[in-house]
């Protein structure tokens, strides 16, 4: 994916995903992108999930862990 994605994009979520509370399939939206905490080149992207609420703080997710919905 390469940094393709940006906010506002459809994301759902793959099977790499690594936090407990979600899994494979989940839909959210692109709220952010982010550099990897872990010093990675790759991106990571906030996520505001649609089975969360409004209210909710974004999930944080590593490039493999999303894909464009759609």
């Amino acid at each position: 994916m390469s940094g393709a994605l940006k906010p506002g994009d459809r994301v759902r979520l793959t099977a790499a995903n690594r936090l407990p509370s979600y899994h494979r399939g989940d839909r959210g939206t692109i709220v952010g992108v982010v550099p990897n905490p872990v010093g990675d080149r790759l991106p990571c992207y906030t996520a505001a999930m649609d089975k969360n609420s409004p209210s909710a703080t974004p999930a944080l997710f590593a490039e493999d862990e999303i894909e464009p919905d759609g």
